[in-house]
């Protein structure tokens, strides 16, 4: 996610509030820190804040007025590995550990310091940014060079040939950019990989809100592998990016 490709300081971090009073105290804090801060009131708020930006982070109060923040944190979980901190009373512990077991980071009672909230902010952030590393170490070790065949659903995927086969033992035809694309999602199954990780893999540059390049990628491999009956291997994740939703299993290569 991009969380974990940016310094700290420039992370994007989205504040979910129902008090605007907060939000505004929030919001001027962590600028003053050098983040960029998004806010939210509302769960449409919030779900338009990750449909039209990349955030590295969310801190959420767990007692929204219209809405419950841990039924939020665990929609938001079934989309995204964005980290999360929840913001709570301190009659809510038994609410935060709940937040907790739905895949909330971290939390921190209110009243608080502005200073805590920053620490951990950078902390769950570094963590965040760790997790990604490790898993672009692993990511990036060439399939090519392990002698394997990757194997999903009725599609056979040879990195040393650079094909895809389908389950008749035909050649799909697909584009440098398009195979890269479809090696890096079967090297990482069901993990989220952001639009950001996605470019750099592809082009080395950095990828912006306004570049579609990943996206229309994404868009003709879909077309190439996934069947009419709506199954779905690559699955956008709001805000964020994809994730390849299938079991890819290697095996050792034997003759095509």
């Amino acid at each position: 996610m991009a969380a974990q490709t940016r310094a700290y300081n420039s992370a994007t971090i989205l504040v979910v509030d129902d008090d605007p009073r907060i939000r505004e105290l929030l919001r001027s804090s962590l600028e003053a820190e050098g983040f960029n801060v998004l806010e939210a009131g509302t769960s449409e708020e919030l779900y338009n804040r990750l449909d039209d930006s990349t955030v590295d982070l969310i801190t959420m109060d767990v007692l929204l007025e219209r809405e419950n923040g841990l039924d939020l944190v665990r929609d938001i979980r079934l989309l995204s590995e964005i980290p999360i901190i929840l913001v709570t009373g301190r009659v809510d512990l038994i609410d935060t550990v709940l937040g907790l077991e739905l895949g909330a980071d971290d939390y921190i009672t209110k009243p608080f310091l502005i200073r805590e909230l920053i620490a951990r902010v950078r902390s769950v952030l570094r963590r965040s940014r760790q997790t990604q590393s490790n898993a672009t170490t692993t990511m990036s070790q060439p399939l090519a060079e392990s002698n394997v065949v990757v194997c999903f659903g009725n599609w056979t995927l040879i990195p040393a040939a650079r094909e895809l086969r389908d389950v008749d033992d035909t050649i799909v035809n697909l584009t440098t950019a398009e195979y890269d694309l479809l090696e890096i999602f079967v090297s990482s199954p069901q993990r989220v990989l952001s639009r950001e990780h996605l470019m750099g893999r592809l082009t080395g540059r950095d990828w912006n809100p306004s570049d579609r390049v990943v996206d229309n990628h994404v868009a003709q491999l879909r077309k190439k592998i996934e069947p009419p009956d709506g199954l779905e291997w690559i699955k956008t994740v709001r805000g964020t990016g994809y994730m390849f939703t299938g079991k890819a299993t290697r095996q050792k290569q034997t003759e095509f």
